[in-house]
Formats: C-alpha cells, sequence, structure tokens
C-alpha cells in the first residue's frame, strides 16, 4: 500500500530536518483585519511577491524580522532582514550569565504539529539560531498610548512564553525610546555598556510607517561568536500596532485575541517563522482556530529552548 503524503505540519521528522529556511520556501499571504472578528479565515488574494533568498554566510544577517499578525488592507507575512558588519565591540560576560539554564522548558508535546525557524546557525548544522538560556532576557516598555488591556496582554503572553520555554525575561522599566528599522545592538548613552533590551513598543504608522496596515512586528538580532555555530540572539524589538489593537480590544474577546497577537509575536522573537497550518498561532494569517500556541508551536519552542550556555561574552 502507498505510503499517504502529509502535509508538512504534519511530518515525523526529525527538528532538523522538518524545517526549511524560511527565504527558501516562504511566500507571503494576505488577509483582511476583519478576518480576526469573523468566525472563520476570510482570505483576500492579491499577488505574491517574489521569493526571497538567503543572504550569504560571510556577513550574518540582522532580522529586524517585522513579521506581521493582522492588516487592514496589507498584506501578512512580510520579513524585513537585512545584513550587518559586526563591530568587534560585545559586553563583557556578565555575573548574571549562570553555567546552567535559569528555567526549566516544557517538553515537547507529542503529535504531528510542525514549526519553522526564522534562522539556522551558519555551520551547516540547521540548528536554530536562539537566545542563550543562561542570562535573562532584560526588555524595557514603552506603553505610551496602549490601548485598554494592552499592557496585560504582554505581561501574560511574557508570562507563558517563561513557562514554555524556559526562558527568564526581566522587566527593565519603560523608555521613551522611539523604534526605528536601525536600533543599534548596544547603545551605551542610553543603556549602558550593555546589549540593548528588547523593546517593546505600543506605536503607529505616523511614527514608525512600517507598520502601516500592521498589528505587530517583531524579530530579533543575531550576533555571532568567534566560530560558524555561535549566532545568538541578543536584543530585538517588538512593535505593536496601537491603531489596530484599540479595534481588537473592542470585539467580543477582544482581550484574548489581543493576547493571540502578542504571543504571535513572542513566538518571532523567540526565533520561531510561520507555518502553513491554520491550527498553530504561528500561521501567518488571523484566524478563530488558534489563540494559543498549539501542538507544533510548542515543539518549535522546546526545540529553541534549553540548550548550552554561552560563555564567550
Amino acid at each position: 500500500m502507498p505510503r499517504a503524503v502529509l502535509p508538512p505540519w504534519e511530518t515525523d521528522q526529525p527538528p532538523w530536518e522538518s524545517v526549511r529556511p524560511r527565504w527558501e520556501t516562504e511566500r507571503p499571504s494576505w488577509e483582511s483585519l476583519e478576518a480576526l472578528a469573523a468566525p472563520g479565515p476570510a482570505p483576500l488574494p492579491v499577488p505574491q511577491p517574489a521569493a526571497r533568498h538567503q543572504t550569504p554566510r560571510s556577513r550574518p544577517t540582522l532580522l529586524v524580522a517585522m513579521i506581521l499578525v493582522l492588516v487592514v488592507t496589507a498584506g501578512l507575512g512580510q520579513a524585513l532582514t537585512r545584513s550587518t558588519v559586526l563591530t568587534p565591540r560585545r559586553p563583557a560576560l556578565t555575573a548574571e550569565a549562570a553555567s546552567t539554564p535559569l528555567g526549566v522548558p516544557e517538553p515537547a508535546p507529542a503529535g504531528r504539529g510542525g514549526y519553522r525557524f526564522l534562522q539556522e546557525q551558519d555551520d551547516g548544522s540547521h540548528h536554530p539560531v536562539r537566545w542563550d538560556p543562561c542570562r535573562p532576557i532584560h526588555y524595557v516598555l514603552r506603553d505610551a498610548s496602549a490601548p485598554p488591556g494592552g499592557d496585560a496582554a504582554i505581561t501574560s503572553a511574557i508570562a507563558e512564553i517563561e513557562r514554555i520555554t524556559g526562558l527568564r525575561f526581566v522587566y527593565d522599566g519603560t523608555t521613551d525610546e522611539v523604534p526605528r528599522p536601525d536600533r543599534p545592538t548596544m547603545d551605551p548613552g542610553r543603556y549602558g555598556h550593555r546589549w540593548s533590551p528588547l523593546l517593546i513598543a505600543w506605536t503607529d504608522p505616523q511614527e514608525y510607517p512600517g507598520i502601516t496596515g500592521y498589528a505587530g512586528l517583531s524579530g530579533s538580532d543575531p550576533v555571532a561568536g568567534d566560530r560558524p555555530g555561535t549566532l545568538r540572539y541578543v536584543t530585538g524589538l517588538l512593535l505593536l500596532n496601537r491603531e489596530h489593537l484599540e479595534q481588537v480590544a473592542g470585539w467580543q474577546g477582544g482581550e484574548a485575541r489581543m493576547r493571540a497577537v502578542v504571543l504571535h509575536e513572542l513566538g518571532h522573537v523567540v526565533g520561531l517563522d510561520h507555518v502553513s497550518d491554520p491550527g498553530e498561532l504561528m500561521y501567518p494569517r488571523p484566524t478563530v482556530l488558534a489563540f494559543d500556541f498549539a501542538d507544533g508551536d510548542r515543539r518549535g519552542l522546546a526545540a529553541l529552548s534549553g540548550g548550552p550556555c554561552f560563555r564567550d561574552f
């Protein structure tokens, strides 16, 4: 009897083999904002942009991934990538860098749910780029003009991602930092001689034109060690479109929907890419099928969790 061909999210291949780089497979899809309020997805097809291609290995890609979740008339699934030349300046290893992971991640659930990584290591191993599990992820919040329930959604979503991954987030307070695509990985004048904390900011298209039509944009910045295979995320951006999410907050179940947006964006921050299964939270179009991480999402988060500590800087 011939073997059934399963969709990509139902494969049982080993995790490093079940994921292809985004730039080889993903083509953005498109959706209206109203779809999140409807009983099911309602896609609005438009011509798809050309597929992206992998950047040269010799220059690590800065994935300020800018991946969206909801739209009004614009598109879903776009990623902004640019090459960066890493400078020798690195902060010294801090006292808070432990020799073992700070938390214990959830075990990967059984099942066939799939996942994809935003970026893989540059040594051909196909292992994902991830955060160092042995030190906390510092973050600051620009909460000016947050919609009702917005900051509560952020707090709840961070607690959930901590519980699943074992990663630890440390709140460094509020900030007046204005988000920009070329945000530096280190900003000594504002944050001292350390990696810039993850910036979580409420914004709008007037201040940040790149978020026009998007409910959320997010991604993290990888920095390479002294040898291949040591890329790690050190900072990032998580931007939330106040104008879009004010609408969502007013819908029935708006708080849960807004939390789902933040969870989706945090999935990108820790390294997950979009998948083609509408039952997963990392599906690029808004649906009513997922308001929390599903099995495939959790399998991917498990693959991004734990692991050895980085002790070079």
